[in-house]
C-alpha cells in the first residue's frame, strides 16, 4: 500500500514538473508573437513643439537613425516603417488624452538622423483614438520626448520628459491588418520639396575666384536645391586660411531678407559646440563616403541650418537660411562626391 502511495506521489511530481516545463516552453514559443510583443526600434529624437496653436494642431518631429526603413524588424513581420507609424499613433493618442483641447498632431518623419525627409503625417485625435480602439493596447513602452514650449513670460524653454505610453496591439494576427492600414495612410508630400528642382551650381565661375588665393583644399557642390526660376547672386572672399561663398536671392540684393546661405572653409577652426538654447538642435550625422558631420540649427528671428565637417585640419560648413536638414546634406554630399577642386 505504501509502495503504491509512493509511486503515485512520484508520478504526480513528474506530471507537475512536466506541466511546468511544458507551460514554460509554450510561453517561450508564444512570447515573440503574443499580444504584448512589440519590437523596440531605436529613435534618434522625438521633438514636440508644444506651443499654443489657434487651430489646436501641434507639430512633432520624429527622427530615426535608420537609412532603410523598409527593412524588417526582429520579428520579421513588421517593417521599421510600420513600427514608426504605429509609434506616431500611440504618442498622438496619449497626448490627445492628456490635452482634450488638442485636435491632433502634425508629424514630420525623418530617417538617417534627419538626412532623409520621409514626409508628413497628420493624425487627428479622433483618428488616433479610433485606431487605438480597433487594435487594442499592448505593453507600456517608455518614450522620451523633447518638449519645446513657451514659459508664462513668453520665453522659450525645453523639457526632456519620459512617458509610459501604451503600444498598439499590431502583433500576431494583426500584422497584415496593420500593414494594410499603413499602406492606405501615405505621407503628405512636402510642398517645398515637391516644387523644388536642383539648379546647377556655377562651379567654374566660383572656383575661378578662389583658385590661387587660398591654401586650403576647395570643396564646392555641383547642385543646389533651388528652383530654376530663382536667381542667385554671389559674393566670394578667399584668403590663405580659407574662403567663403555668400549666396543671395536676387541680383544686387544684400539685405538679410535676401540671404540664401553660405559655403565656407576655415583652417584650424573647431567644430561648433552644442548650443544651450532650447530652440536649437545639434547632432552627429553621416555624410557621403562615410564622412562624419555635425548638424546644427540655431533659431532667432529665423533659423539657420548648417552642416559642418572636418578634413585635414580644415573646418567646412554649409548653411542655409530657414533650410531643412535634407537640403543642406544634399549640398554637402554633392561637394564631397565631386571631390577636391
Amino acid at each position: 500500500m505504501r509502495g503504491r502511495w509512493l509511486f503515485g506521489a512520484i508520478l504526480a511530481g513528474v506530471v507537475t514538473v512536466l506541466t511546468i516545463l511544458s507551460e514554460g516552453f509554450a510561453n517561450a514559443l508564444l512570447t515573440p508573437n503574443s499580444a504584448l510583443a512589440r519590437p523596440e526600434v531605436p529613435v534618434t529624437e522625438i521633438r514636440w513643439l508644444n506651443y499654443t496653436s489657434q487651430d489646436g494642431w501641434q507639430s512633432i518631429d520624429f527622427i530615426v537613425p535608420d537609412r532603410d526603413t523598409a527593412q524588417s524588424t526582429s520579428n520579421r513581420k513588421l517593417r521599421l516603417y510600420d513600427v514608426h507609424i504605429a509609434k506616431m499613433f500611440e504618442i498622438s493618442r496619449f497626448l490627445c488624452d492628456r490635452d482634450r483641447t488638442s485636435e491632433g498632431y502634425n508629424w514630420s518623419y525623418q530617417a538617417e538622423n534627419g538626412n532623409i525627409d520621409m514626409g508628413r503625417f497628420k493624425i487627428s485625435c479622433n483618428l488616433a483614438r479610433t485606431t487605438a480602439t480597433t487594435y487594442g493596447s499592448g505593453k507600456l513602452e517608455n518614450t522620451v520626448i523633447r518638449r519645446n514650449f513657451n514659459q508664462k513670460d513668453g520665453r522659450p524653454s525645453l523639457a526632456v520628459e519620459k512617458y509610459s505610453i501604451p503600444t498598439l496591439n499590431v502583433a500576431k494576427n494583426r500584422v497584415v491588418q496593420w500593414r494594410d492600414f499603413v499602406r492606405k495612410f501615405p505621407p503628405i508630400p512636402n510642398k517645398l520639396a515637391t516644387n523644388q528642382t536642383n539648379t546647377r551650381f556655377p562651379v567654374n565661375n566660383i572656383f575661378g575666384q578662389i583658385k590661387g588665393k587660398t591654401r586650403v583644399p576647395v570643396f564646392l557642390p555641383n547642385i543646389l536645391p533651388l528652383s530654376d526660376t530663382q536667381q542667385l547672386d554671389f559674393d566670394i572672399k578667399a584668403g590663405s586660411h580659407g574662403y567663403i561663398v555668400e549666396m543671395y536671392l536676387g541680383k544686387g540684393c544684400r539685405g538679410g531678407a535676401c540671404t540664401f546661405g553660405t559655403i565656407e572653409a576655415k583652417r584650424d577652426e573647431p567644430i561648433s559646440p552644442p548650443s544651450q538654447l532650447p530652440r536649437d538642435t545639434y547632432r552627429s550625422i553621416e555624410l557621403a563616403g562615410g564622412m562624419r558631420g555635425t548638424y546644427l540649427q540655431t533659431c532667432g528671428n529665423y533659423c539657420t541650418t548648417s552642416v559642418e565637417w572636418q578634413r585635414l585640419g580644415v573646418l567646412y560648413r554649409v548653411s542655409l537660411k530657414n533650410g531643412r536638414q535634407s537640403e543642406v546634406v544634399q549640398i554637402v554630399n554633392s561637394a564631397l562626391q565631386a571631390g577636391q577642386r
